[in-house]
């Protein structure tokens, strides 16, 4: 199966790439290569590759030794947990190596659309993109009535409240596969991997283990994409009562999502997104719901689960449109850094605001004397040019400061 796509891929993502992408099978027989002269050649780099299950590389002295036309990595190729064979990508090792994980995300997500398709599970599939075509609804353009005939083939009522629950697995990424890559050469090679994970077989387990926590048929459960996924729920949030038993009843839903993957030794960050009246809001909510995810991932929260009303500043400060003001009040607080100490008076004047100004606690969260916390809010006040008693002002430098943190910079777009 995997010869029948092998040359289409091959050629569709080297011409991507402007760099040879060579497919081959399990005994490193090329299937596919945009030098289509290579087909039915042996390709050496992918033996040990499918035998360690692990990503190698080549370097001109072991290319010209091993006979392949050009050095590079070769990464394998994973179905059901078994190799179906190698993906090789020319070019000098520590330069083709930073992307050989996503050529071969990419492969692997391509082959599940060909080959794995038929097998997949005709609904699941259709459902999945059913979800991704809910995120990029767009009431103004798309067709409310298609969307909801599509929804009604599995019995689902699309115009009635919904929440979202984005699933976002933060260690589903090349497990296994960047660690301790075989180096091609007259060496021997290292030991192999024993639990290399297979991304294919993961998904469908996610899906199964979701249905187990959310078995009424009319929650919406999908994979939106390698290392995504998302539930919509229907909801009752008929009044303010009943929304805030929503979320808090989302939130524990979360929390067993992340505990339950969490024993399979897949950590996650969850987000729930605000609830959706109908379906003209549900777009809103599964952005929400991802922008969640991406403010934990930003600000380096550790896994786990997450609902929009405990990062609404966060939330806010993303979505402000950048101002001149907001330029100007960066360029100050690049002046903290004048005499080399710009992290600590940086990191002192945010522990003192998120301290409710208390210069006792904040001096005990930095360690410091009261006298050297004195000293540095006396430096920031010249600095800046502000008051450390000016809420006002010290809380704009704060805010400004914290939208740094989430990538939300002044200037033009």
């Amino acid at each position: 199966m995997l010869s029948k796509y092998a040359q289409e891929i091959s050629e569709y993502l080297s011409s991507m790439m402007g760099r040879s992408i060579i497919i081959t099978d399990i005994n490193g027989i090329i299937i596919g290569s945009p030098a289509k002269e290579r087909i039915g050649d042996f390709h050496p780099p992918s033996i040990p590759c499918v035998k360690y299950k692990k990503m190698s590389f080549d370097d001109a002295k072991a290319a010209k030794e091993l006979g392949v036309w050009y050095p590079g990595s070769t990464v394998p190729l994973f179905y059901n947990g078994r190799v179906m064979g190698t993906a090789a990508i020319a070019g000098e090792p520590e330069v083709v190596m930073q992307f050989s994980l996503l050529v071969k995300n990419q492969i692997e997500s391509m082959l599940r659309e060909k080959i794995l398709s038929p097998s997949l599970s005709s609904p699941q599939k259709k459902i999945n993109e059913l979800v991704r075509d809910i995120g990029v609804f767009d009431p103004n353009r798309d067709d409310h009535a298609l969307l909801t005939k599509r929804a009604e083939q599995f019995g689902i009522e699309l115009d009635q409240p919904h929440g979202v629950i984005a699933v976002f697995f933060s260690n589903f990424r090349g497990l296994g596969l960047e660690k301790n890559p075989v180096k091609i050469s007259y060496e021997s090679y290292s030991d192999p991997i024993e639990d290399e994970i297979d991304y294919s077989s993961m998904h469908g387990r996610v899906i199964v283990l979701l249905r187990e926590i959310f078995p009424d048929p009319q929650n919406i459960i999908a994979s939106v994409a390698r290392d995504r996924f998302v539930v919509i729920r229907p909801c009752d949030i008929s009044d303010e009562r009943h929304l805030e038993e929503d979320v808090e009843a989302s939130g524990e839903s979360a929390e067993e999502i992340y505990n339950k993957l969490k024993e399979a030794s897949l950590e996650t960050i969850i987000g729930v997104g605000h609830p959706a009246h109908n379906l003209f809001e549900l777009p809103n909510a599964y952005r929400n719901a991802w922008d969640v995810v991406g403010i934990a991932e930003k600000l380096s929260m550790p896994p786990g689960a997450y609902t929009f009303d405990r990062l609404l500043l966060e939330e806010m400060l993303i979505s402000v449109k950048p101002h001149f003001s907001l330029r100007f009040i960066e360029k100050r607080l690049a002046a903290l850094g004048g005499d080399g100490d710009a992290h600590d008076l940086l990191d002192t004047f945010k522990v003192y605001c998120e301290s409710f100004f208390s210069k006792q606690q904040a001096a005990e969260k930095l360690h410091l004397h009261r006298n050297t916390l004195s000293y540095r809010l006396q430096k920031i006040e010249e600095r800046l040019g502000i008051s450390m008693q000016d809420f006002k002002q010290v809380m704009a430098y704060y805010l400004a400061l914290y939208m740094k943190e989430l990538g939300n910079r002044g200037g033009s777009r």
